[in-house]
């Protein structure tokens, strides 16, 4: 004879604070932390002082109960962007935070007319060209032999590819 007994529970909810904030210099030591998982070739603490100091950089960070698990530096032109790095806690990859720092940095192009960005991308670094692919950018030309590929020989290279994608501006719904 199998018994079977059954408990009924309340479900459980937790607040859950999720934020946008630019960057400062306090999270330079999670941006190292994150940069670390997911790079060979990770940004020092300098070139993250410089990018966050840089007046012409749109630097955000994406924060998830007060823990920093994201971050996208992009570097203002006249009518474009360029993203100089974006990086996600490997524990929080998958769960959309990467697209909403891409979406959050193309809002905030659109309030200055900026109608594209663009990004290179190692060629090895499939993950990346697909998430980038997903967001609408397209590949628009090699930098062939632009990366060292490996730090113990400096002659292997890999290709760096550009990819761009065309901001949308927002339609005026004014009549007239």
């Amino acid at each position: 004879m199998n018994l079977a007994i059954t408990i009924k529970t309340k479900p459980t909810t937790r607040h859950i604070s999720i934020s946008f904030n630019k960057l400062t210099s306090i999270e330079i030591p999670s941006l190292l932390s994150i940069e670390e998982q997911n790079s060979d070739y990770p940004w020092s603490q300098l070139q993250f002082t410089t990018s966050i100091e840089n007046s012409n950089n749109l630097c955000y960070c994406r924060s998830l109960n007060g823990k920093t698990i994201g971050y996208l530096i992009a570097m203002l032109a006249e009518d474009t962007a360029d993203i100089l790095n974006i990086g996600i806690d490997t524990d929080f990859k998958r769960q959309g935070y990467g697209t909403g720092l891409i979406n959050h940095l193309i809002e905030e192009l659109r309030k200055r007319n900026i109608s594209e960005i663009l990004l290179e991308v190692r060629a090895g670094n499939k993950s990346a060209i697909q998430f980038y692919n997903k967001q609408g950018f397209e590949k628009i030309s090699v930098r062939k032999n632009y990366y060292i590929k490996n730090s113990n020989n400096q002659l292997q290279r890999e290709d760096g590819i550009i990819m761009s994608t065309r901001i949308p501006l927002k339609e005026n719904k004014n009549v007239l």
